[in-house]
């Protein structure tokens, strides 16, 4: 098993990948897997990403599952018996659509902490930042120009 290269999971793991690794069926049955709930455990580390799923059949233990990064892509392992075939099973679907589900949701709290900080800055104050951004870089110079127009044609 190769160790975890210091690369970020994010990277190379999207629902498009997923999906080719996986193939179509078990792609849908790891979406099932995860919209049921079943993922106990998602967490991240250097280059890999390690979560629990809870087993349909009550009594027989859960899923640890491990998805990481080699030099040729992702790796993956599960310890149920498609996964102990070094197949890319459901269980790794789902961990990992738990994993981008969590990052969706971290990226738009993030957005909530910018529009509550925006919103506590005094209006003259923002506007002299934003100047302070714009002479340094034409780009946001351009772009805070469109949002201004575009604000003003729908007022």
């Amino acid at each position: 098993m190769d160790a975890p290269r210091d690369l970020g999971i994010a990277n190379i793991l999207h629902r498009g990948t997923l999906a080719v690794l996986a193939g179509a069926r078990t792609f849908e049955r790891g979406q099932a897997c995860f919209a049921s709930g079943r993922v106990e455990q998602v967490a991240a580390g250097r280059g890999e990403l390690r979560g629990v799923v809870r087993p349909q059949e009550r009594g027989r233990p859960a899923y640890q599952v491990r998805l990481w990064i080699r030099a040729d892509g992702l790796a993956y392992s599960c310890t149920c018996p498609i996964g102990s075939e070094r197949q890319f099973c459901k269980h790794a679907v789902a961990i990992a659509l738990a994993h981008l589900d969590r990052e969706r949701q971290d990226a738009a709290g993030g957005l909530d902490v910018l529009a509550t900080a925006l919103r506590t800055i005094p209006p003259t104050a923002l506007v002299d930042e934003l100047l302070v951004l714009a002479r340094r870089d034409p780009a946001t110079a351009d772009a805070l120009k469109r949002l201004c127009l575009d604000v003003l044609a729908r007022s």
